[in-house]
């Protein structure tokens, strides 16, 4: 069955993607006036991933609940084929492309998606793929729950039990890299709200705006308070800001995302660059360093200004790949 598309979802998919181009151009360089851009580096670094994985848990959840796939193989086989082949291109695009070097062990890690698991001890996530391991950890165990779970509060504590074994595996044995403690809150969320079928309320309720503009005024000063994206000795208060900034955010996006597609022109567009946001993930960054050998040109700054103006290519690029792959997915 063809999941019916929900506006919000794709205009957060879209922001997201384009954030990200943003966010990898190279443009914290710079800085406007006396304010450095780099300031900004992880309030986007959170929401961005965080929009994308609200994303996951809020589909995984509807399409399990609508029964959309009967049998819990079946999503299996679904999300491999459409997370992991494209994964490997990118993987061994940032090797050969990128230049990227890691050992036989952790080319091993990084092929079986593994390298989240089992960082900081064995493996060096790879920047930008690591996010592709952190979504498949996170359907190895939600989609079971999902469906053995029937009630919201059994599916809360579940996932609170969760998290608090993966931080007693994390602190004694050195497994799960800081990024999973991150963002698995907003998966978490985002799933629970698939089940409860509360989407509405957050495109209406007035209150939960209230509390979200208040959410996101104290999440952006409580991570204001120093530089770091990610805090590495697990700091559980910097987890909760992270995740109230991007909760937050994202119900202030989908009040407001009504207001900017009213346009048939613009509703495409966002079409178009939600379709191409996995693909545009992938190989951006082989994308622009074919795009740097092409042009032959080696100054940073000249590089940071292909990035932003090669945008419209990269997703076009990556629009044509995800439809031309999805062709061959239902072929199989």
């Amino acid at each position: 069955m063809k999941r019916n598309r929900i506006a919000e979802l794709d205009f957060l998919r879209s922001l997201a993607t384009l954030l990200l181009l943003v966010h990898h151009s190279g443009i914290y360089q710079y800085q406007i006036g006396s304010f450095p851009l780099r300031n900004l580096s992880k309030y986007n670094n959170h929401l961005l991933l965080g929009a994308f994985v609200f994303i996951s848990g809020y589909l995984t959840a509807r399409t399990l609940s609508r029964r959309e796939i009967f049998h819990l193989s079946a999503f299996y086989r679904s999300r491999l084929l459409r997370l992991y082949p494209p994964y490997l291109v990118a993987l061994l695009s940032f090797v050969f492309l990128l230049g990227i070097r890691i050992s036989s062990q952790e080319m091993l890690i990084h092929l079986m998606g593994l390298q989240v698991l089992l960082s900081p001890k064995y493996s060096d996530p790879i920047r930008t793929l690591w996010f592709i391991s952190l979504l498949l950890i996170f359907f190895t165990f939600a989609p079971t729950l999902i469906l053995s779970l029937k009630r919201i509060a059994r599916l809360f504590a579940a996932y609170l039990t969760i998290f608090m074994i993966t931080i007693l595996i994390h602190n004694s044995i050195e497994l799960l890299d800081i990024r999973f403690f991150y963002f698995f809150p907003t998966f978490a969320i985002g799933s629970l709200i698939g089940v409860a079928q509360a989407l509405p309320v957050m495109k209406t309720s007035n209150s939960l705006l209230g509390g979200s503009l208040v959410g996101f005024s104290v999440g952006i000063f409580m991570l204001s308070q120093n530089n770091l994206t990610y805090i590495p000795d697990l700091d559980l208060l910097h987890i909760l800001w992270s995740n109230l900034f991007i909760l937050s955010s994202i119900v202030i996006i989908f009040r407001s995302s009504h207001r900017l597609t009213h346009f048939r022109f613009v509703q495409n567009l966002i079409l178009y660059i939600a379709t191409s946001s996995y693909f545009t993930y992938l190989y951006h960054r082989p994308l622009w360093r074919i795009l740097y050998d092409i042009s032959g040109i080696g100054v940073e700054r000249i590089e940071v200004l292909i990035n932003l103006v090669s945008i419209p290519i990269v997703i076009a690029f990556a629009f044509i790949l995800q439809n031309l792959y999805k062709k061959i997915v239902e072929r199989i």
